[in-house]
């Protein structure tokens, strides 16, 4: 026994309405509510490193609060998360320039820029590091916003930058997330 083709038709048709009403249901969901972490109850925030770029596309921190970063990284170079405003990115990346010629081997230290108030997390491919850190709580006076970026020689290049969006308690964002300028890797 065959199905009539209006009979085939109306289901097909159905099916389309159905799949067409439950993907408009709504609009994705902006930031979560967050509840700022403090010393004693840092609050986890997870960052995974690819070749070349970061999820999430957009890093959510509220000023002066503790966080716990678990940084991890997914690709297969050696990778790093430097959370700094775009001066302290630019001054990471003229810092690691010297290592750029270096022989096999591990990667030369690089002294930290004077004035960086952000944090540093070098991560090996396929590992994880987890580094508790209060963010500044003076971090969106910064003019050109606040950014995470990798400067192993030729990764801030590729792209390898994602900005962070400050956000208060209740995860509304407290001015417009950070933008590279049109001169940078990414923009």
């Amino acid at each position: 026994m065959q199905p009539s083709r209006s009979l085939t038709a109306a289901a097909s048709l159905a099916a389309v309405a159905l799949v067409a009403a439950a993907c408009g249901a709504g609009s994705p969901a902006g930031t979560p509510a967050i509840t700022p972490g403090v010393g004693a109850a840092p609050r986890d925030v997870n960052i995974v490193m690819r070749d070349y770029g970061y999820v999430p596309p957009v890093v959510d921190l509220v000023p002066g609060e503790t966080v716990t970063l678990h940084v991890i990284n997914g690709g297969l170079e050696i990778h790093e998360a430097v959370l700094g405003s775009l001066e302290a990115q630019l001054a990471w990346e003229s810092a690691e320039a010297a290592t750029i010629d270096h022989p096999p081997g591990p990667t030369p230290v690089v002294p930290q820029p004077e004035g960086f108030d952000g944090v540093r997390v070098v991560v090996g491919s396929g590992q994880r590091q987890d580094v508790t850190w209060v963010v500044p709580p003076d971090a969106t006076a910064a003019a050109s916003g606040w950014f995470v970026g990798c400067h192993i020689p030729g990764h801030w290049q590729k792209g390898m930058v994602v900005p962070v969006r400050f956000v208060g308690p209740g995860g509304v964002p407290l001015g417009t997330p950070a933008v590279l300028p049109s001169s940078s890797p990414a923009g």
